[in-house]
Parts: structure tokens; sequence; C-alpha cells
């Protein structure tokens, strides 16, 4: 409003110096244009991340629940007796023990639950090797999740 104000008081005063000069004016058009002023937008951007998968309600009948998360770490519980735990070829007490595990030594859990036996199994990385562990027996779970931040 104080744009258009000033507008008409300098026509007017144009006005008004032609009229004592005595020459012929026409009086100007004032011209008001109006933009837009520039606006912040937001842009969504995709980025990729990766995002551990929670893992799913599998239930092995006369098994602990599962506790493990599939791409997340997981350590060997520190148990009584200080025992490790197997690290085997494949889900079940069939397979070949390929290393062991001592209490508090951590894994990246790969893939699970599979159910054989009396045990939960879940596929895990030790130091570069790849095995299946058992999470846990009769009210005791071997392996925790180690969720370090």
């Amino acid at each position: 409003m104080r744009l258009i104000a000033l507008c008409l008081a300098v026509c007017g005063l144009m006005v008004a110096l032609a009229a004592c000069s005595g020459a012929q004016v026409e009086a100007p058009t004032a011209v008001l244009r109006l933009t837009a002023a520039p606006t912040a937008t937001a842009t969504a951007v995709a980025t990729a991340a990766w995002h551990p998968t929670v893992t799913p309600h599998v239930f092995c009948e006369g098994v602990l629940p599962s506790i493990l998360i599939i791409g997340e770490r997981g350590r060997v519980t520190l148990n009584e007796d200080g025992r490790w735990l197997n690290l085997r070829a494949g889900p079940g007490t069939e397979h070949e023990v390929i290393a062991q595990m001592a209490p508090l030594e951590g894994f990246l859990v790969l893939d699970g639950v599979r159910c054989a036996g009396p045990y939960a199994w879940y596929q895990v990385d030790f130091r570069g090797t790849v095995g299946w562990i058992a999470e846990g027996f009769d009210g005791l779970y071997y392996a925790e999740p180690w969720l370090t931040g």
C-alpha cells in the first residue's frame, strides 16, 4: 500500500511541475507489478539404507521364544559353566562342528529360524566362518542380541 501511495504522489508532483511551466503534459500512468517471492520447495530424495530384518515369528515346538535379530549382531551368553557354543555346518546336531565360540564372543546373524530337534537354529558369520548355532535349550539361551549402538 505504501508503494501505491508513493507512485501517486510522484505522478501528482510531475503534473504540478508541468502545469507551472505551462507545458502540456499528459499525466503518467502508474503501473504496479507484483511478483511472487521465491519460496522453499521440499523435494523428496531417495536414499539407499540398510535395515535389519526382524526375525519372523517362527515358533519351534517346545523351544524358547527366539530373540536373535537377522541382520544384527549377537553374542554367546555368559553361562555359569563357561561352556562354548558350537558353530555347525548346518541347522541340526547331526551336522559337523566347524568352530566353537567362547562366552561373550560376537557374530552377525545372517538367517534363521530353522527348527531342528529341540533347538531353534540361526545362520551366523563368526570371524568370516559361516555356520549355524542353536539359540538355546531347556530354559537357557546360548546366544543373545548384542546391539552395540
